[in-house]
């Protein structure tokens, strides 16, 4: 329109001015939209870096990517919710395969308590003696597979009450008698005349697995002391014994799963899972469990028990 309505030579500079105009005004919006664009995804690009959930920040605008992306992650929530599923239904069916398997195996274990009581009225001690040390060996490993089966689905299988320590403890000394007599070991019990609020079930597994480990690793003849003391906060059992003791360099990772450590590789018997289980259940419980050990000396055990008020916090 300038340059027909006028001559060139003087409406070069209009159209030269107009063409500034409009690339500086282009700058400008490009420049603001391009800040906006880059505020939108913000919280979902800091979201991302730090690996947390990014629903919440995805856009809410109409533009065609913000309502792509919206559709994608619902697509992919869509598409690993199902995966979860099929994984709880066979993880279901793997525990309750798990379970049926352990009842079943006890029938032919008291077959072999029978089996042993019958040597012992033939005169066959030592030989009914070993026998039963091998089926409590057993019994003790199907309740661990067991308990480990029932481990991540702890919380509906939790009750909180009230009950004596001292019961509990001796209950686990009298289910693993022959552990202690075949080896020869001097079982020493304090006092234990204290009542704890707890799942008796679930702490009667954390203590055998220690009490266990503790004859596992104490040498013909040792020693094995417990007892127990009350402070304002807490009830602390303390399980020590005089076995090899724990290298400084093993006692930290002795609740990571499979770790067997030096102790471990020497016996041969350890499979690394057992106080791994039993730190994942404390932890549920709201129990404390701390280890201190030297090398050749002794190893022990503090397990805390707080009070009534701090159970609130169990999960």
């Amino acid at each position: 329109m300038l340059i027909t309505s006028t001559d060139l030579d003087k409406s070069m500079l209009d159209i030269l001015y107009m063409n500034i105009l409009f690339v500086s005004i282009f700058i400008v919006f490009f420049i603001i939209g391009y800040m906006r664009w880059k505020n939108a995804y913000k919280k979902l690009e800091n979201a991302l870096n730090v690996q947390r959930e990014i629903d919440p920040y995805l856009p809410e605008g109409e533009k065609l990517e913000q309502l792509l992306m919206r559709k994608i992650v619902d697509f992919k929530n869509k598409e690993k919710l199902e995966e979860v599923k099929i994984f709880k239904r066979d993880l279901y069916e793997i525990n309750d395969y798990i379970t049926k398997w352990v009842h079943e195996i006890k029938i032919p274990l008291s077959i072999c308590e029978l089996i042993a009581d019958k040597m012992e009225d033939e005169g066959l001690y030592d030989t009914s003696k070993e026998l039963r040390q091998e089926i409590e060996r057993i019994n003790f490993l199907i309740n661990q597979v067991l308990y480990t089966s029932r481990a991540s689905t702890y919380s509906q299988d939790f009750i909180v009450e009230e009950f004596n320590l001292g019961t509990l403890v001796k209950s686990i000394i009298k289910n693993n008698v022959n552990s202690f007599l075949y080896k020869k070991i001097e079982v020493e019990i304090g006092d234990l005349d204290f009542n704890i609020f707890t799942d008796s079930k679930w702490v009667c597994y954390v203590l055998e697995q220690i009490i266990n480990n503790a004859c596992k690793y104490v040498d013909v003849c040792g020693k094995i002391e417990i007892s127990a003391i009350e402070n304002d906060e807490s009830i602390i059992l303390s399980i020590r014994d005089n076995g090899m003791g724990i290298p400084a360099k093993d006692i930290d990772r002795i609740f990571d799963r499979g770790f067997t450590g030096v102790n471990g590789r020497k016996t041969g018997k350890s499979t690394g899972m057992g106080l791994y289980i039993c730190k994942k259940v404390a932890d549920k419980l709201n129990i404390n469990i701390k280890v201190s050990s030297q090398v050749s000396k002794f190893t022990e055990f503090r397990i805390i028990f707080y009070k009534l008020s701090d159970y609130l916090n169990v999960t």
